[in-house]
């Protein structure tokens, strides 16, 4: 029996450096919460190899998750209508140098509502929002984060990613 599933376009960055633009399949009905299944889900579930339709090969590719940087998404994961109950502004220097400014959706019990809790006791792939073009990050290859003192301004967009000099 074949199960109906969603397609969802990304760009997942490798540890090597290499991209690819896939579309993750995403089941209508996730297992752990209400809705669809997201990109986050399967980053997250305890399966090493997902599935990915490369768009520029036309195939379907296994991947080794462990090796997934991060995922740019095409479109907000995250309902307009869920509350978050923390949303703390960061800087994440990844360790290839690169830095990331966006904002970690803290959903934690408030003794452990801090950023080192969150980067300590959640899960290996984090979710980075930003004024345009939202990112998954996995935890294995960030470097070092820093809390900023305001969220992102409406000028501060993708183009704040910048690899050092």
């Amino acid at each position: 029996m074949k199960i109906a599933k969603l397609k969802q376009k990304a760009k997942v960055y490798e540890c090597g450096g290499s991209k690819l633009e896939v579309n993750f399949h995403l089941r209508q009905i996730a297992e752990r919460h209400s809705g669809r299944e997201t990109i986050l889900d399967i980053l997250n579930s305890k399966t090493s190899f997902i599935p990915l339709e490369n768009l520029k090969a036309g195939d379907i590719l296994f991947l080794n998750k462990s090796e997934v940087v991060r995922v740019e998404l095409h479109e907000r994961e995250i309902a307009p209508e869920i509350k978050i109950p923390l949303e703390v502004p960061v800087q994440v220097k990844l360790t290839n140098g690169e830095i990331l400014l966006g904002n970690f959706l803290i959903d934690m019990p408030p003794a452990r509502s801090r950023v080192s809790d969150y980067l300590n006791y959640s899960t290996q792939y984090l979710y980075l929002c930003q004024n345009k073009g939202d990112i998954i990050l996995n935890k294995a290859y960030m470097h070092s984060v820093k809390n900023r003192k305001n969220p992102l301004r409406r000028e501060e967009k993708i183009a704040n990613r910048r690899r050092p000099e």
